[in-house]
């Protein structure tokens, strides 16, 4: 198998038959997998997930125990996945699945070691409503470019294509977001090239927002990103799953 797409999920009910089909549409002529890893959604997440797999045979659901998490759910799902090369997404449809093929690419060719869907490429943007969220991608991102490494122009994007292999070597820490800004800072670290594809950054379609429903939210969600970017800074990679 060529590709397995990872979706972590905790109530995404809504979005789930619209993901598997424009996933499955776009990805018709590549061997792939759509593994959905659910922790424990009330809302009936994982049950949507199995009947979606009756019509799309590739579709299947990995229902996680606690402790519940992202970077856990996409850590498992790597452990889990059986394709050359693993990427992952958000489930709200924020993230465009047609842009698969792109990230796929280069890969392909041997041109680049991961892929990366940015915001800050030409040809990119972010036109989420929320100021604030835009403000502070850009701002934790700037922040990371100057301390860290130039050579990436989105370390949030959270959309992100590469061997299997390869993630399972580098490793995923954090607890939420942040892990793509280590993920990434490592991997340029150890020699790889890492190539962003342009894509448009929307807001959720359904469904109400894990990363800051609440100013209390966005602040707390906010700190693991600062304390990320100064360990890296210093040397140093925030603590594995």
């Amino acid at each position: 198998m060529e590709l397995s797409v990872i979706l972590a999920t905790y109530n995404e009910r809504q979005n789930v038959k619209e993901l598997v089909e424009r996933i499955c549409d776009v990805l018709r002529s590549v061997d792939h997998e759509v593994v959905f890893v659910d922790d424990c959604s009330p809302d009936g997440t994982a049950k949507m997930v199995r009947q979606s797999a009756l019509d799309y045979p590739q579709v299947r659901v990995i229902e996680r125990q606690p402790p519940a998490g992202l970077t856990l759910s996409i850590l498992d799902g790597v452990r889990n996945a059986r394709g050359k090369y693993v990427t992952w997404f958000d489930a709200d449809l924020s993230h465009p699945p047609e842009l698969l093929p792109q990230l796929l690419a280069p890969l392909r060719e041997r041109s680049a070691d991961i892929a990366c869907a940015s915001r800050y490429v030409a040809g990119g943007c972010d036109v989420r409503s929320s100021v604030a969220t835009r403000c502070a991608s850009i701002l934790i991102t700037k922040l990371a470019q100057w301390l860290i490494d130039r050579r990436v122009l989105d370390y949030t994007s959270g959309f992100i294509l590469a061997p299997r292999e390869l993630i399972l070597k580098l490793g995923l820490r954090g607890d939420y977001g942040e892990y793509c800004i280590d993920l990434l800072t490592t991997a340029l670290r150890s020699g790889c090239r890492v190539h962003e594809v342009p894509y448009r950054n929307v807001d959720r379609k359904r469904g109400t927002s894990k990363t800051a429903p609440n100013l209390c939210r966005f602040l707390r969600r906010g700190w693991p990103y600062l304390t990320t970017i100064g360990a890296l800074a210093i040397g140093r990679r925030p603590r594995g799953c």
